[in-house]
């Protein structure tokens, strides 16, 4: 059975956890499995910290293992291979300070553990904990949310015997810290330009986002799992002349897909499930159009000015930095003018800068740059190869689509807006999506009616952003039937008139949608002739910069720029 995930990486600053923990072996991606003190002892297993921790206070660490010895330990440890199965502990905001925290942590964890073993069965995959609420007057006096993860693709609930559950405990900041980085200008006519927001890590405001996002074949899992063997390489000080990593990675699909929020939810994630090893974190999110603006010969300063504040950030050694830069393509178009000519050359040398500061970067052990791009294919390949993991974020499968849509209707659901009501799963619900509206069982019409739904906006490539429109727009065109509020327009409606409504809003995009490839096919474009209309009526001329490039307007023969 595969690993779900990858385990948590080691301190650094602890020499005997490394060894013990597995992270410098050659299995230490799976030796986890068998030697963690939490996972093998809260478990049933025996827990051989002490020896371990005698070895290393008699010097011993260093012991010599022969080769058949070396085998037998690889072979004890295929045997004891389980899947780890991460719990995320949010702490109640009663516990107002660090030290009350630090005091209630490993209490915290071990009645978690000690609840989860005493369940008969199996854990739901993906799903908040159930029942601790009503069975642990302790644990509801210190704990808001108890969160099992997803696992691999496909499976859904795990039995606690067969697992190995490792617990991360954590507390968003109550007073979120958000810093804005401005360049100050020398003209005072001018307005601070923000060129990057800095955001103490774990966020309330980014709590849950992660389990938000849906997408096919694990892509949330493989990303995780490449921050874990990065930060594992640089634990192992790996020598970067023989192998090489640049601690980039790189987000690139249609718009609406969430990369941004994918790239936030990981550093939430990072800062969770890594805080023994990096008791805080940060993300940087470098707003890249800022650096093109109208005070363009500031620009190589605030370049140095905003990587001088990144690196003192990094240098705090027990902290991990998150750098994220949004649709990366708009630094490399400007490169591109500029090397043909068509931009300043200070354009040049900026990006060049940006560069060379990254190469800086991937030297440091707490540090990673995550990127998006809706145009990858105009990002050049001085970048590009700086990139180690590049994946497309692609708009939602129907399976992905159903899972979203159903998390609006149960959060609606939550909120008693709709009545409640079963959903099935979608594997289920996809036998009932033709023959929905006749069948009489409720959860077969509902569920059925939902995958026709997410159908039909696969069918239309309809993004995750415009999907969890839906619901306000439906109810806006369809549900809402009194202008100003009052009446009967917040009373609640049956789930069957949601989704209906929902369907007619699709359909109407995709009716929309073809007269608009029906005129372009005849050589009318009704826009480009409401813009024509709207240029005549206007006091001045003006041109679209997007459809016709850089150009200069006129008006009577005069340049009117």
């Amino acid at each position: 059975m595969p690993i779900l995930e990858a385990p948590q990486p080691p301190r650094p600053s602890s020499n005997n956890e490394n060894r013990f923990n597995g992270f410098t072996t050659s299995n230490s991606m799976h030796s986890i499995a068998s030697t963690s003190t939490d996972a093998n002892g809260l478990n049933g297993g025996t827990n051989q910290y002490d020896d371990d921790e005698d070895d290393y206070q008699n010097g011993t660490d260093n012991m010599h293992i022969d080769d058949d010895q070396d085998g037998q330990s690889e072979l004890s440890e295929d045997e004891e291979d389980k899947p780890v199965v991460h719990v995320e502990i949010r702490l109640s905001s009663i516990l107002a300070n660090n030290r009350q925290i630090r005091q209630k942590k490993d209490h915290v964890r071990y009645l978690v553990a000690e609840y989860i073993q005493g369940m008969i069965g199996g854990v739901e995959l993906g799903k908040d904990l159930k029942g601790w609420q009503t069975d642990s007057e302790d644990l509801l006096a210190l704990v808001d949310r108890i969160w099992v993860e997803e696992g691999a693709q496909g499976i859904t609930a795990v039995d606690i015997r067969e697992v190995i559950f490792e617990y991360h405990i954590y507390q968003p900041s109550k007073h979120e810290f958000v810093e804005d980085f401005t360049n100050e200008l020398d003209d005072d006519d001018e307005s601070p330009v923000t060129a990057a927001t800095i955001r103490t890590l774990p966020s309330q405001e980014l709590d849950g986002l992660w389990n938000t996002l849906i997408y096919p074949n694990n892509l949330k899992s493989r990303l995780l799992n490449y921050c874990y063997s990065t930060t594992f390489f640089s634990e192992s000080n790996v020598d970067f002349n023989v192998i090489a990593w640049n601690r980039v990675m790189l987000l690139h699909g249609p718009p609406g897909t969430g990369k941004t929020s994918l790239c936030r939810a990981i550093a939430q994630k990072i800062a969770i499930r890594m805080n023994t090893t990096y008791p805080s974190a940060k993300l940087i999110e470098i707003n890249s159009h800022s650096l093109f603006s109208k005070w363009f010969s500031e620009s190589g300063k605030l370049v140095q000015k905003l990587f001088d504040t990144i690196t003192k950030e990094v240098d705090d050694e027990d902290q991990f930095v998150v750098v994220m830069i949004d649709e990366v393509e708009s630094l490399t178009a400007a490169r591109a003018a500029a090397m043909s000519g068509t931009e300043p050359s200070d354009s040049l040398r900026v990006v060049n800068a940006l560069l060379t500061q990254l190469d800086r970067l991937r030297t440091r052990k707490n540090v990673l740059v995550m990127t998006t791009s809706n145009l990858v294919d105009a990002i050049d390949e001085a970048f590009m190869s700086r990139v180690d993991m590049l994946e497309l974020v692609p708009l939602p499968p129907p399976e992905a689509v159903y899972s979203i849509l159903k998390g609006c209707i149960d959060e609606m659901m939550s909120k008693r807006m709709i009545k409640s009501r079963d959903l099935s799963h979608v594997d289920r619900a996809m036998d009932f999506k033709g023959t929905w509206e006749i069948q009489e069982d409720r959860t077969k019409r509902y569920s059925g009616g939902l995958a026709a739904l997410a159908v039909r906006c696969h069918e239309l490539e309809i993004s995750g952003r415009t999907l969890r429109k839906l619901p306000v727009l439906a109810h806006t065109t369809k549900l809402s039937n009194t202008s100003g509020g009052g009446g009967n327009q917040n009373r609640r409606r049956p789930l069957s008139e949601w989704i209906k409504a929902m369907l007619e809003i699709v359909n109407s995009t995709s009716t929309k949608r073809k007269h608009q490839e029906s005129h372009l096919q005849n050589g009318v474009d009704t826009d480009s002739q409401a813009k024509r209309q709207h240029r005549r009526n206007a006091s001045i001329a003006s041109i679209e910069k997007g459809e016709f490039g850089t150009s200069t307007a006129t008006k009577g023969g005069k340049d009117i720029r």
